[in-house]
């Protein structure tokens, strides 16, 4: 009797569950079909079939197998947890994001991807410094970097730097497959596969199958793609597979591209997507037969550069590696689990409101895990369009509202100051570190040594994120709000600022080197204990052979340096890594925030991009990110200390200090725009300085939004896009009735007025005041008369307001003097002057 009659009897009886036995029976016709086509006579391809199947099975098998110990694994983890947990109606939104207030305490998924992909930068350090964009947002040194591209499809370029780069890049992707693989996923190794791709699924929705399946198959290197059912490479080397394999592969990859699809039978990913073992076990690339072949595909049907690709797949590993490690291999899956077992437990206790709180947390949780995930995109071609233009159109908002944020930035010098204090770190040394890195490249090239690579160098978007995140949207505005954050110097300030307090942590492991976590002080033993560091652990992390020192002969404990140092197990090193560098990165976030995942859930649901609620959502919620996330931070670590009078004392101390740099940075801003500084004895300029320092978080913000001419709580609640909308009908349809009417049009002055506005980068620090002075004031002044006679109101309006506190009045052109510091102190000279015999004087 055949096999494959042996089977069908077995299934029949029931013997063989039906699904799996139909599954092996189609693997056996197929694999027969195989050899036959290679000249095999029946019996003895159905042989040499049912042999080749039974090995498939056992892999398939074994890979199952250990899919399922790495969600088991997850599952005994979510049930330690649960029982636990010492505030389990949060949970479920604690795990994915470090909440101060919460008595939760355990590694956070944020927190492990952001240690890891701070370990890939390091891994890519050398690719990074080398070819990071420039201000125009150009990849450096191209020529080296094609060189690079070429090593990593296994051409020699003859350029050893270019080899050893794309040997340390190989390196990285492998500890990416290795740590996944570790957390239950399952992805083969494949050698000289060249790059990763960002498809653009609009470029080829719109080419269609057949020109796509024209361009890309002859260029496919087919020996490095296996079959999905035997693990065999579809054909030889330098050779194609038959039409109608290659027809059956392309249709599948164009498929799960363009539609989302997983299967030949056009099965739909759900809206959260497939399993990340599932995904991540798909063929991750398309490997091409040589580096012209990958640039050709890549300008045609691709959405970034080699290096904008390996950053973004080291991103995307460093994600999906910290849900996986917490969540399983299926994360989605994992997370529900969990809210499922913290409910039971609930229902355990009879706690009905515990449950209430488990059940919001959950859903909280899921909207959060959309965010983190990437699993928020575009619903159809028309959402994707709508994304990308709303998209570019904030990015070119961004280069023409944030030209003056490095003036704001002093407030970082406060959170740094107060999370020093936090962790038992001296803040004057934080200060004094920021300083020596801002300004000196020596000392910026050490902490790089040591692992620490600026974030904007790998990703220039990483300074926007403070204040926004965004869909990708169009190149050109891209490079241009990069521009405007870079060239004031924002970027270069928050990268140094994350730095020099990631050093200090190090240099504070250092101190208690060797000693036994009961020994430590508090609260970094709370934070060690918190993950579960061991003594053990802290002894092999510490210990001085993988120490980092400095040409000072200054020790860091810098777990990014330690890892590429010790000896210890790859996997046990990789997860006490994850857990030390989390403690960092978290820790960091209070001191330079960045954006929170809590905070935007809350505003942006479940809605896709391209959406009008997401739209409407994004648009209030523009450049709110940064004081959303300080609100967010503050307020839990005002609520952590157990007592009030703790949290009092911290309270008025971040208030305290956020208040004088909130006056440094009014202060700042009235130079910037042509006025002397403001007379610091008035109750109303510490007022106005309290709005500006962040210490009221949004509130402060839409307080102070009343106050800026054609602003309101309307525009504020709206952002910018509603006042873009508004401006813009103005100019247009205005005008048109104005001159439908008989009336004057103003539609020259207003159109400069316009321009002026939303000019990016037309308000930079110091340069904007020369712009508008010089340019901008006298193009009113030469459109008519009326001009003129406004800009004549404006001097008289100012002089009122500020008495004459002006030293670039409007329309002039150059400053009638140089800014009056004395006025600092202005009532205080008052006071001096009426009553000299106070002050020893006659």
């Amino acid at each position: 009797m055949s096999v494959k009659a042996c089977l069908k009897g077995k299934i029949a009886s029931g013997q063989v569950n039906d699904r799996k036995g139909r599954a092996t029976l189609d693997l056996l016709a197929k694999l027969t079909r195989q050899y036959e086509g290679a000249g095999f006579n029946r019996l003895q391809a159905e042989a040499m079939a049912a042999e080749e199947a039974q090995l498939i099975i056992g892999r398939k098998a074994a890979e199952t197998r250990h899919v399922l110990l790495g969600q088991a694994a997850a599952a005994m983890r979510s049930k330690e947890l649960v029982e636990e947990s010492k505030q389990l109606g949060s949970l479920m939104t604690d795990v994915l994001e470090r909440n101060e207030a919460s008595r939760n305490r355990m590694a956070t998924v944020v927190g492990t991807q952001r240690a890891l992909m701070r370990q890939f930068q390091h891994r890519l350090g050398g690719l990074i410094q080398k070819h990071s964009r420039d201000l125009l947002g150009r990849t450096r040194n191209p020529t080296n970097l094609a060189n690079v591209v070429k090593e990593l499809h296994g051409e020699a370029s003859g350029d050893a730097a270019a080899l050893a780069m794309a040997n340390a890049v190989r390196d990285a992707f492998e500890d990416m497959r290795l740590q996944f693989n570790a957390a239950g996923g399952v992805i083969g190794k494949l050698e000289n596969w060249g790059l990763p791709h960002a498809h653009s699924r609009a470029a080829i929705r719109k080419a269609g199958f057949d020109a796509w399946a024209a361009e890309v198959g002859p260029r496919l290197a087919w020996h490095k793609i296996p079959d999905d059912y035997t693990g065999r490479p579809l054909a030889e080397e330098g050779e194609m597979p038959s039409p109608a394999v290659a027809h059956r592969f392309l249709r599948e990859a164009f498929d799960n591209i363009a539609f989302g699809r997983t299967t030949e039978s056009g099965e739909k990913v759900a809206r959260e997507g497939m399993a990340l073992w599932r995904r991540r076990a798909q063929p991750r690339v398309l490997p091409f037969k040589s580096t012209d072949d990958w640039g050709a595909y890549n300008r045609k049907f691709g959405t970034g550069d080699p290096f904008a690709s390996i950053i973004g797949h080291a991103q995307r590993m460093a994600r999906d590696i910290a849900l996986a490690r917490e969540f399983g291999p299926d994360p989605r899956a994992g997370f529900r689990a969990r809210a499922e077992m913290a409910m039971a437990k609930a229902r355990e206790l009879g706690d009905v409101d515990l449950a209430r709180k488990i059940e919001g947390s959950a859903a909280h949780g899921e909207r959060m895990l959309n965010i983190i995930s990437g699993s928020q995109v575009p619903a159809g071609p028309f959402q994707e369009a709508m994304a990308s233009l709303f998209s570019t159109t904030r990015h070119v908002l961004t280069a023409a509202f944030l030209d003056r944020a490095i003036l704001s930035a002093v407030s970082d010098l406060n959170s740094m100051r107060v999370a020093a204090k936090a962790v038992g770190m001296n803040p004057a040394n934080v200060v004094s570190r920021h300083v020596k890195l801002l300004a000196d490249s020596l000392s910026r090239e050490e902490a790089a040594r040591a692992g620490w690579i600026a974030d904007t160098l790998a990703d220039p978007g990483a300074a926007l994120a403070r204040f926004q995140a965004e869909v990708p949207p169009a190149i050109f505005a891209e490079r241009l709000s990069s521009l405007v954050l870079r060239i004031q110097g924002l970027s270069h300030w928050t990268d140094q600022a994350r730095i020099a307090f990631q050093m200090e942590m190090a240099g504070l492991f250092a101190e208690h080197a060797g000693k036994r976590i009961a020994d430590i002080p508090e609260p970094m033993r709370g934070l060690l204990v918190e993950k579960g560091i061991s003594d053990a652990e802290w002894q092999a992390f510490t210990a001085s052979d993988t120490l980092f020192r400095s040409t000072n002969g200054a020790t860091f404990a810098s777990p990014i340096y330690w890892r590429e140092a010790t000896d210890m197990d790859r996997p046990a090193a990789d997860d006490l890594f994850a857990r030390l560098q989390a403690i960092v990165e978290e820790q960091t976030e209070f001191a330079v925030p960045t954006r929170s995942s809590w905070a935007e859930a809350h505003i942006l649901g479940t809605a896709p991009p391209g959406s009008i609620g997401y739209e409407l959502a994004k648009s209030g919620l523009m450049f709110k990110s940064f004081p959303m996330t300080v609100t967010v931070n503050q307020i839990r670590r005002i609520m952590a200390p157990p007592h009030g009078q703790g949290r009092v004392s911290y309270a008025l101390d971040y208030a305290g200090g956020a208040i004088l740099l909130g006056a440094v940075s009014l202060q700042l801003v009235e130079l910037a725009s042509g006025n002397d500084p403001l007379d610091m004895t008035q109750a109303d300029f510490w007022a106005a300085a309290a709005l500006r320092s962040g210490t009221f978080g949004l509130l402060g913000d839409a307080l102070a939004s009343t106050e800026r001419p054609g602003q309101g709580l309307a525009s504020f609640v709206g952002g910018p896009m509603v006042g873009l909308a508004q401006d813009t009908a103005s100019l247009t349809f205005g005008n048109l009735i104005d001159a439908a009417s008989g009336q004057d049009m103003n539609f020259l002055r207003e159109a400069t007025r316009y321009v002026n506005r939303y000019l990016p980068g037309g308000d930079l620090p110091f340069v904007g005041i020369a712009a508008d002075r010089l340019l901008i004031d006298r193009l009113i002044m030469a459109i008519d008369g009326q001009g003129v006679e406004e800009l004549a109101r404006e001097v008289a309006r100012s002089r009122k307001r500020r008495s004459e506190n002006i030293f670039w009045l409007p329309g002039t052109p150059s400053p009638s003097r140089m800014p009056d510091f004395s006025k600092v102190f202005g009532q205080v000279a008052e006071f001096k002057a009426r009553y000299p015999e106070l002050y020893g004087e006659k």
